[in-house]
């Protein structure tokens, strides 16, 4: 195994994560020691939590856009599932998992 940089670790790190392989099949398939990488990964998500961003909340001043009438209809084998059209696509995408299992 050969040693790696600060900054490698990183990017190991990130690729890992990226790869959605759990981090043992991660280091297995790049002959990474597990141990290493756990240490590293954890000292990249303190770094994360430490460093603080300023942030200005301001009063919202426009008018609110008026709700719109338009919907989505998802018909399922147990009737129709009625959103708004502004709702997340992430939520249809969750809901029809859900619908799948």
């Amino acid at each position: 195994m050969a040693k790696h940089s600060p900054q490698q670790w990183q990017e190991l790190v990130q690729q890992q994560k990226l790869s959605r392989l759990s981090a043992a099949a991660f280091c297995r398939e790049h002959n990474l020691s597990t141990k290493l990488f756990y240490h590293h990964r954890t000292k990249a998500a303190q770094a994360r939590t430490s460093v603080f961003s300023e942030v200005i909340v301001k009063e919202k001043t426009s008018k609110p856009s008026p709700i719109k009438s338009q919907t989505i209809t998802l018909a399922t084998s147990v009737g129709d599932l009625v959103f708004p059209a502004q709702i997340s696509p992430q939520i249809i995408i969750d809901v029809i998992k859900g619908l799948q299992s």
